[in-house]
């Protein structure tokens, strides 16, 4: 995977990751926006630490609404996809890539209590731990879309990864839809909109633009005003 971030950024300037797996039978669209959304954020975190605004209510509000995405987004792995494909996979060296995903996937929770523990701090603790988490997520990002990702275009298929999404809609609340539809727009091109929403049937389409939208910019994250 290319990770030249000079190639492309969004619409607020963020540099986000350039990919050059080509498609293949598994939509993986989505996954890879909320990657990006993910790394949107976390260096938001990091310039509001450098600029010593930790501190404030809105970053607060922001890493908050990043803590309960990544907590959404990693139970839906391990309960409908790790579990499902390690069923079917039998060669050593693909057994490994999700005993890795795991290990990870269990190194964030303490990698986020310390960085909630160093708010109280600030300061080098405070940096040091945002670099060290920001470091760990982007890593693993890597790690699933180069190793974890195409054994579920292999052994798990479209129908495979669409239960992963009916996973994801049935143990969430219309209202936990929303929120997630405008966390992942927030500040994208109207390219990514239009990648994002093209699927989505024109009533949530309206809702997204009418309700859940302007909800979420209501609350400041990250930036004292309002998106």
């Amino acid at each position: 995977m290319t990770t030249n971030d000079s190639d492309r950024a969004d619409a607020t300037g963020t540099p986000v990751r350039k990919r050059d797996q080509p498609p293949g039978a598994v939509d993986f669209t989505m996954m890879y926006l909320t990657h990006d959304a993910f790394l949107r954020d976390l260096r938001r975190l990091e310039a509001a630490v450098a600029a010593g605004r930790a501190g404030d209510p809105a970053v607060r509000n922001g890493w908050q609404t990043f803590k309960e995405q990544l907590h959404s987004h990693h139970v839906g792995e391990d309960e409908a996809v790790w579990p499902q494909l390690r069923e079917k996979l039998t060669a050593p060296e693909d057994i490994a890539v999700l005993d890795l995903m795991e290990a990870e996937h269990g190194q964030i929770d303490p990698l986020q209590e310390r960085i909630d523990a160093a708010f109280e701090t600030g300061g080098p603790e405070l940096e040091a731990a945002v670099k060290e988490f920001t470091t760990s997520i982007a890593a693993h990002m890597e790690h699933e879309e180069d190793q974890a990702l195409p054994l579920v275009e292999t052994h798990l298929g479209p129908e495979g990864w669409a239960n992963y999404s009916q996973f994801m809609l049935r143990t969430q609340t219309m209202s936990d839809v929303g929120a997630y539809f405008a966390w992942l727009l927030d500040g994208a091109s109207n390219e990514t909109r239009n990648r994002a929403l093209g699927p989505l049937p024109p009533p949530l389409r309206y809702m997204l633009h009418q309700e859940w939208e302007p909800a979420y910019r209501s609350v400041p994250r990250w930036s004292d005003t309002p998106a």
